[in-house]
């Protein structure tokens, strides 16, 4: 390649041709649901369709206003469309703000632009912490990269001029130019996995519990709805259209038309209010495993400390020239912000010509180059290849113990002076650290600065047991092991020891977080179950997280945390309304195949009861706050509940059932008890898991029981309601009481970890 393009790059018409061409480093991924797959996700799923298929049978029956449910239908989707489109003009807005750009050189100008708008022959210019996003061949420089998002990998590899580079890997150290060679689905990456920007899809007990359910409901919805009307039809001798009614409402309570829905709504705008807080989630179920993190391992740069980095001082033991070590941190390109500091102190007076440099490696943890024979190098002391004084180990040791970052100037294998480095402690540091202490998240501060420096900064910070630090240079990996569970600050940590950490953490049964925001903190992010990072980390960082704080504040990491706890939190207890009604039905229709001559309710009966006391209940209790610490497993805590609420009802509707049977009560008024019956048990479904009761929850409760009340006093026809006598109000309210002391009873039983022990392995 010429040295003409090296300087000059593409021109602007090169650039249009090729994109005329579809040359451009762009494919069908996308980042977010489409407004096309928003409406057909919303519209055409299996729930709408067998609404739809019930509507028709009750359609054809001609009793119209056992239709009502299908307005509901209509609402569920249309409120679910609203919200989508919602939050997906906000999120994408964010998305765009946070996603990979490229600097490219076209026409003699270096510019800055998206990495979907690269396109083939693009002359790319590539530093340390950039993500590489098209494939690529040096032409100028040399860099190391790290490959392990396609090979699994962790180790750094050479680049030389003309060196293949694949997109989904990033820069670790040095500077080059490269060409581009492949863009779009023509990259590597995209022949062994089908999105460049992240190889693990989010793990969610949440989204394996509905599918679960779903799953369940699909298999057992039609053979169930065929037998009860045959059963009705062709042996208890029910009229075709009463046969087709009640199939109707067997196979209507066992669907959780809302659930899937207000799932989505909830952490739909979990996601929206967390970027109106300057948050970006990358992915929706991520929420729940945030709820669940009791680990967070971070770094105190940027975290705890503001990552503004000042040299205040220079202690000189031997003279040196600052000119020559000025050239050669302007010829490392280094950007990261240790390197600026050190810029902005020691200036270039006269350019020089610097025969070799090294830049900063996360690995070696230290920079460096070659002038005139003499090897320069700065970073950590013990990383260096120097001949060791005890008076500067002493310096080194007073001034870290002081909270300042001590990096050492090395000439050939002689120390030659120390730089003193302040990073200031964040103003809302402390109140940032108090909360996770008090909501029981166990710290790790994880750095690769002195563990002396470290701890001090913890100390000032409030960091429990920060003088118990640990000097990770010297420890084993079997060793590190075991210190990582009993110690709260590490230093000298490398990459690879990170990535140990997380993993024993999560052996250890720990729900880990990971905040961090550099190259070296890469591989540690993808193994924890949960990770952060700042908008102003390098792309590889923020492109693995989960989270983005896009004005780098770690103070929104509280909010962030109760806005996941407040969405699982809600959707678990909003899901035991849902289930009720479908576990109530599944059990009424294997009951009435065997026992029963006919399905107790009418469809307009339970589309009364789903309204009042499921769906509008759970849509408000899904938006409340609701911070406490997730636990357990989420479909048995929500069965723990639901089923002995379901049970109840099925005991109210036997002992009527009986009374039919002892001539006390009559048969043709037997839909109205039980219906009234089923509605005072949902109703203390609701305070149950709405306790303790605000003015809002106890409106729901109001509305549930003027509802029914009205209905039954005024819509008689509509419902299917009959006039009760005075003994009979009396059996009813009896009823009544007797299954909500029973409710009671069973829910003491802690079900749910019964429950838990049994489900586990069937999602």
């Amino acid at each position: 390649m010429s040295d003409n393009y090296l300087q000059n790059g593409l021109t602007q018409e090169e650039v249009k041709a090729r994109i005329a061409e579809g040359k451009v480093n762009r494919t069908d991924d996308e980042t977010s649901k489409s407004v096309k797959d928003i409406f057909l996700t919303n519209i055409f799923n299996l729930f709408n369709f067998i609404n739809c298929l019930l509507a028709v049978i009750v359609f054809i029956t001609g009793h119209y206003r056992n239709m009502l449910f299908i307005f509901v239908v209509i609402f569920n989707t249309a409120m679910g469309i609203i919200q989508e489109l919602k939050a997906k003009r906000k999120l994408d807005r964010l998305r765009l703000l946070n996603e990979p750009h490229a600097d490219v050189i076209r026409s003699q100008k270096g510019m800055i632009i998206s990495g979907d708008d690269i396109v083939l022959d693009d002359l790319m210019v590539l530093s340390i912490g950039r993500q590489i996003l098209a494939d690529a061949i040096i032409l100028e420089g040399s860099i190391e990269v790290n490959e392990s998002l396609l090979t699994g990998e962790a180790d750094n590899i050479t680049k030389k001029i003309g060196d293949n580079l694949f997109a989904g890997s990033f820069v670790t150290s040095g500077h080059c130019l490269a060409k581009v060679n492949h863009v779009g689905a023509d990259n590597y990456i995209h022949k062994i996995i089908k999105n460049a920007k992240k190889e693990k899809r989010q793990p969610s007990r949440l989204r394996d519990a509905l599918n679960f359910i779903i799953k369940c409901i699909t298999f057992i919805i039609f053979p169930l709805g065929l037998i009860i009307f045959l059963k009705q039809y062709y042996i208890s001798g029910i009229p075709l259209n009463d046969a087709l009614l009640q199939t109707t409402a067997s196979t209507l309570g066992m669907i959780p038309e809302g659930l899937v829905l207000l799932t989505t709504i909830a952490l739909t705008v979990g996601a929206v209010n967390l970027a109106k807080n300057s948050t970006l989630i990358q992915e929706l179920y991520s929420l729940e495993t945030l709820a669940r993190v009791n680990v967070l391992c971070l770094d105190k740069t940027g975290t705890i400390t503001s990552g503004k980095m000042k040299v205040i001082d220079l202690v000189e033991y031997q003279p040196f020239d600052h000119n020559v070590l000025a050239n050669i941190l302007t010829a490392t390109g280094d950007q990261n912000a240790t390197a600026q500091a050190l810029r902005s102190y020691f200036k270039v007076e006269k350019p020089l010509s610097i025969d070799k440099t090294f830049p900063f490696s996360s690995q070696r943890k230290y920079s460096g180059g070659l002038y005139n024979s003499d090897l320069y190098q700065i970073g950590a002391y013990n990383y260096l290849d120097i001949r060791h004084d005890p008076m500067i180990e002493q310096d080194i040791d007073d001034k870290s113990r002081q909270g300042y970052r001590i990096l050492t100037i090395a000439r050939n294998d002689q120390p030659v002076a120390l730089v003193i480095i302040e990073d200031e402690l964040r103003t809302n540091a402390k109140e940032t650290i108090a909360y996770f202490k008090k909501q029981g998240v166990d710290l790790k501060v994880i750095s690769g600065d002195d563990p002396k420096t470290v701890a001090n900064i913890c100390q000032k910070a409030g960091v429990d047991h920060s003088d118990r630090y640990v000097d990770c240079q010297k420890i084993a990996d079997e060793e590190l092991k075991e210190l990582i569970l009993t110690h709260t600050v590490f230093g000298r940590v490398s990459p690879d020891q990170k990535m140990l950490m997380i993993e024993t953490l999560k052996q250890s049964g720990h729900t880990t977080g990971m905040v961090g925001d550099g190259v070296n903190d890469v591989m540690a992010l993808k193994s924890a179950d949960f990770s952060i990072s700042m908008f102003s980390a390098s792309d590889s960082a923020k492109n693995i997280a989960n989270v983005v704080l896009l004005d780098d504040d770690f103070a929104h990491m509280p909010a962030i945390v109760n806005e996941g706890r407040r969405v699982i939190n809600n959707i678990q207890r909003t899901a035991t309304l849902f289930l009720t009604k479908t576990v109530l039905s599944i059990f009424l229709t294997v009951i009435t195949i065997f026992i029963l001559k006919e399905y107790p309710y009418a469809p307009v009966q339970l589309t009364m009861l789903s309204s009042l006391c499921i769906g509008l209940p759970a849509f408000v209790l899904s938006l409340e706050p609701k911070y406490e610490v997730v636990e357990g497993n989420f479909l048995a805590n929500v069965l723990a509940k639901a089923i002995p609420s379901a049970l109840a009802i099925i005991g109210a509707i036997m002992l009527a059932e009986l009374l039919v049977i002892l001539g006390l009560l009559p048969y043709e008024k037997l839909s109205t008890v039980i219906t009234l019956i089923s509605g005072a048990v949902m109703i203390y479904n609701i305070y149950s898991i709405a306790r303790p009761l605000t003015i809002t929850r106890g409106m729901l409760i109001v509305i549930a029981v003027s509802g029914i009340a009205v209905s039954f006093l005024f819509f008689k026809d509509l419902f299917y309601f009959l006039d009760l006598d005075l003994t009979e109000l009396l059996i009813t309210f009896t009823l009544m009481a007797l299954e909500i002391v029973f409710v009671k009873w069973l829910m003491k039983l802690n079900l749910s970890v019964y429950f838990a022990g049994r489900i586990d392995k069937y999602y």
